[in-house]
């Protein structure tokens, strides 16, 4: 049933990582780093009424002050660098009266990246008219024209998706299914590593398993939307996904960084790390978790990894598969997916490109432990939200139409 288990050992890819070319240098080195902290404050113009607030989990707001009469500047600083070009923000600003104000978003260390979201309450959000915002891309800049009355307006680099929002998610889906929700873990902030458990076999009997993984960066938002669209697709009740389910186990860990998260950190977990640089050295208490979770599969007769899937966000739809040359189980399993997902969304912008399995990531490790095939599945950061939820959906089916498959 099983077919053979891959050993990797001694290869050419698994020569020193030393860094993608986005990468700042030393990242592969995940011992502990200091972070600067962000001071949490409402900051205000007194004599203009016009206020701004941090004070709220995944917010990013380093200061705040009157450039002029007519332009006021908020100062964005990641936990600390050098850091990859992924300027999260968010923050709230009012003012005592109705006005209109211009107000610059100024980064230190980073430059402009993420379209501004908007929302009155937090939880509803729509993107800024393309009319109110102007970018400067040598300065690196962007500055909004916002409305502001006594209510806040939250403006933020994506719609806030918070460690909350994700427990409120994973505890609909086990309540509701047949998933089993759990703590493997803890972050350095002590905030739960979550796993979602999802299959309907007992543990005495032979079963495949799909591991997914996602929000190891914090600001990629549009990745932790993927994920949870897929995963519903894979807990739905429908004639595929029970069949899926009788032959295989999802093991899922939906929100990895949770302290970057509520935080509102750039790229990071709260000891200065790029988790998805720690799946060799295992420094971090996140990764840790989810290795110590996972690498028990390796020996159990009744439960075989086929596939492992880790979501996150870029400026496109990619997918990040393993050297086509390299023999992986299931055999030539990603490009088989991507070409069944192109045949059946035409329309939807996807690209494929490929890596060697050398880098100290969260595919590659499953590729190493398991012998299987993995991808890094990225969306794009402006991507539309309804099409991102079904790309998602139409994977998650042909993956589990193609495990089954396998399984024959």
């Amino acid at each position: 049933m099983w077919g053979a288990i891959l050993l990797i050992s001694g290869c050419s890819t698994s020569e020193q990582f030393t860094g993608y070319s986005y990468d700042p240098e030393g990242t592969t080195n995940t011992t502990d780093k200091e972070i600067e902290l962000q001071h949490k404050r409402t900051i205000g113009i007194n004599k203009d009424g016009v206020w701004v607030s941090n004070e709220f989990n995944g917010a990013r707001m380093n200061d705040f002050y009157k450039v002029s009469d007519s332009l006021y500047r908020v100062v964005i600083e990641p936990e600390r660098h050098p850091v990859n070009n992924s300027p999260w923000y968010a923050f709230k600003i009012w003012s005592d009266t109705a006005k209109t104000v211009r107000v610059q978003l100024s980064y230190k260390h980073g430059q402009h990246r993420y379209t501004p979201n908007l929302s009155r309450d937090g939880q509803h959000w729509h993107s800024i008219d393309p009319k109110q915002i102007q970018t400067d891309t040598e300065a690196g800049t962007a500055t909004l024209t916002l409305k502001l009355t006594k209510q806040p307006l939250w403006v933020s680099a994506q719609e806030l998706l918070l460690l909350g929002d994700m427990q409120q998610w994973a505890d609909s889906i086990a309540t509701n299914t047949s998933a089993l929700l759990d703590t493997i873990g803890y972050s350095h902030r002590q905030h739960p590593i979550l796993k979602l458990t999802i299959g309907q076999a007992a543990p005495n009997r032979k079963q495949g398993v799909l591991v997914i993984t996602a929000r190891q960066h914090p600001p990629e938002v549009t990745g932790g939307l993927a994920s949870k669209a897929f995963i519903e697709a894979l807990t739905a009740d429908t004639e595929l996904a029970q069949e899926f389910r009788r032959h295989f186990e999802i093991w899922a860990y939906p929100l990895l960084n949770p302290d970057g998260v509520q935080q509102g950190h750039w790229r990071n977990n709260a000891a200065g790390i790029d988790l998805n640089r720690d799946w060799k050295q295992f420094n971090q208490p996140e990764t840790k978790s989810v290795r110590d979770d996972l690498a028990p599969l390796a020996q159990n007769a009744n439960r075989k990894v086929y596939y492992g899937i880790d979501f996150h966000s870029t400026n496109e739809n990619v997918f990040y598969p393993i050297n086509r040359d390299i023999s992986t189980f299931p055999e030539d399993f990603t490009y088989r997916w991507i070409d069944r997902l192109r045949k059946q969304l035409p329309e939807a912008p996807l690209r494929i490109e490929p890596f060697p399995p050398n880098s100290p990531i969260a595919k590659n490790w499953i590729f190493h432990t398991f012998g299987a095939d993995a991808v890094t599945y990225e969306v794009d950061d402006a991507a539309d939200r309804q099409q991102t939820r079904t790309i998602a959906r139409t994977s998650a089916q042909i993956i589990m139409k193609m495990l089954l498959e396998a399984q024959q």
